[in-house]
């Protein structure tokens, strides 16, 4: 037994050093080198080096300045004074804990995943789209189509201004559209990256199958004391119209277009790397803004539909009536420009996505009348027949009388342009999908509206307007998959 009076850390660093001499002292010179380099322990408590060296040092080799240990371990002492000995004052804990980590049991499938941007995002060759919009139409160009007789009774002024106002008048697209159902359909290939690093894509997108429709009615005033009648400022002298004692619209519009465009958009960053709770170094995707552009031809189809009727009760259809058809197509085809701006990070992503498309406009218009007045008349409906009427006090003149039945058609080609806008957000399920939600508007100009082709005096013979334009607004779900 050897007394130590050394301080603890010379104490251990002495201890080490002396069983690193022993080993070198007892080693025996081999007669050829170990046929491969590798060390594990033996039963005897020695060192097993390649397969033939057995080196097991005596415990006698070992200098006192370390406790005895056990011929059959010479390690025992060494590495009980290390890691059994406490450190010096101020210290409770060893240097080494024998207790077993907290880690040590903690599975595999508990580290968060591991979420890198070569392995999450595009991980297909192909990828396609499906989303459901709901778009509503906006109502634009409304035109005066009728109003009541009692209005002849009053100044021009006060005439003028309510026509003005479109209070109290019957008029084009006097009630809301219906939200209609539609589609954005997109299938693309990637096509690799370009020299800097950004992948290329070429892609097909349908959009459309929206049907709008809306129908109205207007009816004159009734009543025991009085009866009016329905005027149409569209034309005085068509019978049929002027003298009805109800108005009947309906109107509908429809919207396809499918797009072919190439595409180019950056890809993420640098990952970052993350210590996961098991001391592993895990990438993750690095958020980043990632923009896109993509340019194409773009083919749209705008028809709209408008009908104007007028009816006079208990009155036979052959005796008076009027029905007035008006049809538009536009076909517009153009190069389409666009792009895309969206914040990405491992899940969760959110942006901008547009597309405008100047384009040449094919419109077209087909009109058609039928309309009739055989002998009906209402003398003393307000205002009586014969009555002064402001402001040349002449009387009031009887219905006109007659038939009138034509069809005439124009077509025109001029500029057109197309448009959307989505806002969208969305949340990445998996690596190959994801789903979003979106805001979308719907912009088309330069085509031929049916309420901006009215021609019931054919003031000009095969008229038609193309400068009409339609505005759409909604929302969207969709769903995103690549593979």
């Amino acid at each position: 037994m050897v007394i130590n009076f050394l301080p603890p850390p010379l104490h251990r660093f002495l201890g080490l050093a002396a069983l690193v001499t022993s080993m070198l002292v007892a080693c025996p010179v081999a007669a050829a080198p170990p046929s491969r380099a590798s060390i594990a322990p033996t039963d005897e408590g020695g060192l097993l080096l390649g397969g033939e060296g057995l080196l097991t040092p005596e415990p006698a080799a070992a200098i006192g300045l370390v406790d005895e240990a056990p011929a059959s371990d010479p390690l025992d002492g060494v590495l009980s004074s290390v890691i059994g000995e406490p450190l010096p004052d101020g210290f409770s804990e060893s240097i080494v804990s024998p207790e077993p980590s907290p880690m040590d049991g903690l599975l595999a499938d508990e580290m968060p995943e591991e979420v890198s941007s070569g392995g999450w995002f595009g991980t297909g060759q192909y990828y396609g789209s499906a989303e459901l919009v709901f778009l509503n139409r906006g109502r634009n160009y409304r035109k005066v189509i009728g109003y009541d007789s009692e209005l002849l009774t009053l100044t021009p002024l006060e005439r003028y201004l309510i026509l003005r106002s479109k209070q109290g008048t019957f008029t084009t697209d006097s009630l809301p559209y219906n939200v209609s159902p539609g589609a954005r359909i997109t299938v693309g290939e990637y096509l690799g990256r370009d020299y800097l690093d950004r992948d290329r894509s070429v892609e097909v997108t349908y959009y459309g199958g929206f049907s709008f429709y809306q129908n109205d009615g207007w009816n004159a005033v009734i009543s025991p004391q009085s009866q009016s009648y329905l005027v149409t400022p569209l034309s005085n002298a068509t019978p049929g119209f002027t003298g009805a004692q109800q108005y009947l619209t309906t109107s509908s519009s429809n919207f396809n277009s499918i797009e072919a465009n190439f595409k180019l958009h950056r890809r993420l960053g640098r990952d970052k790397m993350m210590m996961v709770p098991n001391g592993e170094w895990a990438r993750h995707a690095e958020r980043g803004w990632l923009p896109a552009i993509l340019v194409g031809a773009r083919l749209a189809n705008y028809n709209e539909a408008f009908s104007f009727s007028s009816r006079a009760y208990s009155t036979p259809v052959e005796k008076f009536s009027g029905d007035y058809l008006i049809q538009t197509q536009n076909w517009l085809l153009g190069l389409n420009l666009g792009g895309e701006l969206i914040s990405r990070n491992e899940f969760f992503y959110w942006g901008l996505r547009g597309r405008a498309a100047p384009a040449i406009s094919f419109a077209g218009t087909q009109q058609q009348m039928n309309a009739r007045n055989n002998g009906y008349q209402q003398p003393t409906a307000v205002p009586a027949q014969g009555t002064p009427l402001p402001p040349d006090g002449d009387p009031r003149l009887p219905f006109p009388e007659g038939t009138e039945i034509w069809k005439m058609a124009a077509q025109q080609i001029g500029p057109g342009f197309l448009g959307d806008l989505t806002c969208l957000t969305g949340w990445n399920m998996t690596p190959n999908s994801s789903i979003q939600v979106g805001y979308d508007i719907l912009w088309v100009a330069g085509v031929a509206t049916a309420t901006r082709q009215f021609s019931v005096n054919k003031t000009r013979y095969n008229q038609i307007d193309p400068g009409g334009q339609s505005f759409m607004m909604g929302f969207s779900l969709g769903y995103n998959q690549t593979w």
